[in-house]
């Protein structure tokens, strides 16, 4: 189950949310995604010592 996905079920579960929580599962969802993109990054490269997931993630993603 991608990120969006996981997002928009939990979403379609409950009819309200309080703000707490709906910062909590937007967080989460953000980190799924961010697993997911190091883990096809690595999948893709090996996960070698010149390709490596998290390196990429920061370099392209962090600063958004």
């Amino acid at each position: 189950m991608t990120a969006i996905e996981w997002y928009f079920k939990l979403m379609q579960s409950k009819e309200h949310f309080t703000q707490d929580e709906f910062d909590s599962i937007y967080d989460q969802a953000k980190e799924i995604e961010k697993e997911q993109i190091i883990d096809a990054w690595d999948s893709a490269y090996g996960g070698d010592s010149n390709h490596e997931g998290e390196q990429y993630y920061n370099e392209t993603f962090k600063n958004e």
